[in-house]
Order: structure tokens, then sequence, then C-alpha cells
């Protein structure tokens, strides 16, 4: 698969928004934009059809039984779970070792105790899509069938409800998957979402959608629950949805400088040559499109050209300093879709067994092999940075907003961007004090997780991730990003129609400007703003105005 390293930014969310016709797993060829297409398109999936791929399914759990009826302990086959793994259960005939390893198997329900918060259906859909990928490599013991059911289940549109607390990111996610595991089992008191949305006991929603109840042979159980599906599938949709703030925000931080009257030579292109960072080189060439041809921001990129008196020469660090603040997240983004990729494409999961081009020199095939490739601290440290990038948005939109209504700092503006009918000329103030209640919440939500964990599980979890922790304050920071970024959008619309109107935009910022027109008008005097606030939100979050921003601002961007 192609590394995201080579595209940019702007060509990664074009090709991440389009929806995959149909998504066929093989347990390596994945992509970020499947999982997105099956989470929040419903796009049909289906199993490959490759022999090799299938047999190497058939063959491991075939070992894995003769492993069962011989006695040999196996952890979470015929052992305890956990600190528990001293407790072996192998007695009696070959058939009674199998009855109870599949007692064992059964067992896993213990752990299904997630609470609070309910995830959205995007979320489960993408962990249901990569646990089935990652046990099709066929090293983990599981039936072809039980993938299969797990494959209808998301074909007919049924969605287990799986609540946010309950993981701590170290043998996978076992409390979230072990919900969806319930719901396939017909467990009463298990809910799903149907098709249609409604709420609805599990075995009512899949028996009417002829899906049998999953059966456990030994191993399934472990084997469905033990991976860090859900923190790939969560950390998938933060990046992507990151992604699209991060851009949203670059235009509004171009407008910015344009309202302001800032200067386009702080991105000439010799600063990029000769701190030759990719990211930095990237995000320095999207803020000379945004801003080429504007008539309220100087251009400025064969000289300086001389100021009026009183305004300074030099723009402060908010305007200046943009393509240096922003360029290691330019990168970080790209590294973090290429994590997600290999992990959405690994096993993860314990026990496995070691199919023969694995062995190592002297050991023969098929022996079980006991590790750790559930702890989900990739997805853990892929989701604090994201957080990170997440505040670094909402500084920088506090950082402007706080300029764009300070008539000391804005080259001339009234103050608070208050129309001449504004009595208080404080229209806007209420906007930027909010802003500030946004800049110290989402530091606190920017602290990472990864160094923070503790002892767990009878200190047989001495390390964990708690990969979902992060995810969890991800989803609310990215919320934060959203309404901050939505009231600067308001605020930037109001400084442009004072600054003459849009026609002295540049081109490529004057699509963002007219959109926010048709969701609000310009403030004359003091008003509640919230509605507005709200209006552009929900722009943001359902995606329609990424959709101006894809095909009218970023449309000629080479």
């Amino acid at each position: 698969m192609s590394t995201y390293s080579k595209q940019s930014l702007v060509d990664i969310e074009k090709n991440l928004s389009q929806v995959s016709p149909g998504v066929i797993l093989d347990g390596k060829n994945l992509s970020i934009r499947d999982i997105l297409t099956v989470a929040r398109s419903n796009t049909d999936i289906s199993l490959t059809t490759d022999t090799k791929i299938l047999n190497r399914i058939k063959e491991c759990y075939e070992h894995m039984m003769e492993d069962m009826r011989n006695g040999v302990p196996i952890y979470g086959c015929n052992t305890g779970y956990g600190a528990r793994a001293s407790r072996v259960v192998n007695h009696g005939t070959s058939e009674e070792r199998i009855e109870l390893a599949r007692a064992i198997s059964e067992s896993i329900q213990h752990i299904d105790v997630s609470t609070g918060p309910v995830f959205e259906k995007d979320v489960t859909r993408g962990a249901m899509l990569i646990r089935i990928n990652m046990l099709m490599q066929g090293v983990s013991g599981v039936k072809l069938a039980d993938l299969q059911l797990y494959t209808d289940m998301l074909n007919a549109g049924i969605t287990p409800i799986v609540n946010q607390y309950g993981g701590i990111g170290a043998s996978g996610d076992l409390a979230h998957n072990c919900r969806v595991l319930s719901a396939a089992r017909h467990l009463p008191g298990t809910k799903v979402w149907d098709k249609d949305g409604n709420t609805k006991e599990a075995k009512d929603a899949l028996s009417a959608a002829s899906i049998q109840p999953l059966l456990l042979d030994p191993k399934v159980g472990l084997g469905m629950v033990n991976g860090d599906n859900f923190s790939t599938a969560l950390a998938t949709l933060l990046a992507f949805d990151t992604l699209e703030i991060f851009l949203l925000s670059s235009v509004v931080g171009a407008m910015m400088i344009e309202v302001l009257q800032g200067s386009n030579r702080s991105f000439h292109s010799m600063l990029s040559d000769v701190r030759p960072h990719t990211g930095q080189k990237e995000i320095a060439a999207v803020y000379r499109y945004l801003l080429d041809g504007s008539k309220l921001a100087f251009q400025e990129m064969t000289e300086h050209k001389v100021r009026p008196e009183g305004v300074k020469v030099q723009d402060a660090y908010s305007l200046r300093c943009i393509q240096q603040y922003q360029a290691g997240n330019v990168d970080r983004l790209k590294q973090i879709f290429d994590t997600i990729t290999i992990n959405a494409n690994s096993v993860s999961d314990n026990p496995l067994w070691v199919a023969p081009e694995y062995t190592v020199v002297g050991e023969s095939p098929w022996h079980w092999v006991s590790g750790g490739n559930f702890l989900a601290m990739h997805m853990a440290e892929a989701m604090d940075q994201l957080r990170k990038i997440i505040t670094q948005v909402v500084k920088l939109n506090d950082r402007h907003l706080g300029r764009l209504v300070n008539p000391n700092e804005n080259n001339g503006l009234p103050a608070n961007v208050s129309g001449k009918d504004a009595i208080s000329q404080c229209t806007f103030k209420g906007v930027q004090i909010q802003s500030g209640m946004f800049d110290v919440y989402s530091t606190i939500l920017s602290i990472p997780v990864t160094t923070m964990f503790g002892v767990h599980e009878e200190m047989n979890q001495d390390i964990t991730s708690h990969a979902l922790t992060s995810g969890i304050l991800g989803l609310e920071n990215l919320r934060l990003a959203r309404y901050s970024t939505a009231q600067n959008l308001l605020a930037v619309a109001q400084a442009v129609d004072l600054r003459g109107g849009p026609e002295k935009l540049s081109d490529h910022t004057r699509p963002l400007y007219e959109f926010v027109r048709g969701k609000a008008d310009y403030t004359e005097k003091e008003k509640p703003l919230h509605n507005e606030i709200e209006s552009l939100y929900e722009s943001i979050k359902n995606g329609e105005i990424m959709d101006v921003v894809r095909t009218k601002v970023f449309h000629e961007l080479q």
C-alpha cells in the first residue's frame, strides 16, 4: 500500500472523502478509506475468496482444536484469563476437553462491562470491520464462519450499542469487543441499532435478519475480543476529522490574514528552501495559494511595500509564523495515517499459532505463542498526537480572534468587529471570551495518557496504553475545535464586510465567506450569536462545509 507521506494533505482529504464501492477483506489490504466507507456510508463488505487465505484460516483452526483434544495447556483456550492463567482446565477425554474449552470460551462474557456514554455507530462499525480483518490472516484459531457472521451483521446494518467506558488498551479493547460478541451471541439485555436506527434486543434484530447466534468454539471467545480494533477504528475516525478541521482552520487562518491586513511575504518560498521540512514547504504553498490575489492582504511576494504610518512592518507571530506552527502537524498527520493503516492490517490477538513461514530456526510450525500484539500503544500515541494537533488549532483560533476584536491590533477595524449601530461596540466580545474557555479546556484535553497508566488486573496488566481514554478525550477536544472554528468563521465574515465586502477577498477564500453568509447574516448590532455558531458547527460536523472547501476552495491547488 502506498504511504501517505508521498501525498499532500489536501489530496489525502479528497481521496478519503470518496466512498469505496465495496470492501473485500483479506487481512492485509484494508485502507483508511475502506474503514471510513463502511463506518459512515454502510458500504457492503465481503470476505476474500482467495483459497490460500481461506485454507490458512481452516488449517490454524484445526491445529487449535487438535491442541484442545490433546489437552495442551494454552492460554485462554483451556485456562483462566489474565492473572488466572495458572488455572488449567484440560482433564477428561478428548471430547470432554473440547467441551471444557468451549465453556472457557463462553465465560469471556464476564468482561462485557462497558458503561457510560455510547459510541456513535461509526466507531462500532469500524471496529467490527477491523476485527474481521485482523483475524483474516489465519493465525488466531477462529473459523471463517465466525468472521462471516460479523460480516453479515455489518451488511444487515445491525450495530451493537457499545458504551465508551471500560477499557485500558491492554488486552485490546476487551469490554467493547465483548459487547459486540454478546450481541452476536443473542445474549439477553444486549441492545443493537437496526438498519433504520431503531433500538432493539440483539436477539430480535439478528433473528429478523436470519442471523443465528454465534456458537463459541474454543479460543473464539477470546479471539473475538482480544484486540485493539476499537482503538484503531476510533483513531481512524478521529484522524480524518482532525485532518478536516486542520484544513478548514487553515483556510480561516488565511482569511484572518486578509482581514487583519497581513502580508503574503511571510510565505516566501525561500523560507522553506533554507529550512526544508516537507510539512513547512507544503503548508506554505497552501497559504500562498489561498492569499493569491487578495486585495486585503499585502501582496508583497517580490518585495515589502511601505506601510502607512503606525502600521507595523512585520506581522505578529500568529500571522507570520503559521507555516512554522503548522508544519510539524502536516507531517504528523501523514505519519498517523500510515501507522493506522499498518495497525488495521495487523494481527491483534493472543495467543497465536506459528504458521510455517513464521517459524524460527529449529521450530516446528503450529505451536502456539503467547505475546502482546493487543497492546494498543501505537493507537494511543496516535490519538495523543491528534489531541495535541486539535489543541493547536483551538489555540491558533483563539489568538486570531483576540487580534481581530482588539482595535489596537486589528489595523483599523472597529472594536469587537462591531457595526456602527452597536451601541456598546462589544458585538463579538462574548464570542472572544468563550474562545478563552475553549483554549483552556482544550489544553487540558491535550494532556497525554500514554505516560499516566496504572497497574491493573491482579498486577497482570502492569503496562497499559489507555488508547480509548485518549480517543474519548479526543472526541471532546474535536467538539471544541469545531465550535472554535465555527465562531471564528462568523467573526471573520463580519470583518470581511467591515473591510468592504467579499470582492476584496482572494478568489480562493471567497467561497467560504459566501457559505458562511448563507448560514448567518451580517451582525448590525448586539444580539445573541449562539444560533449562528451552532448552525456553522453543524455544517462542520456533517461535512457540508468541507464539501465547499474541497470543491470550491482547494479545487485549483496543484
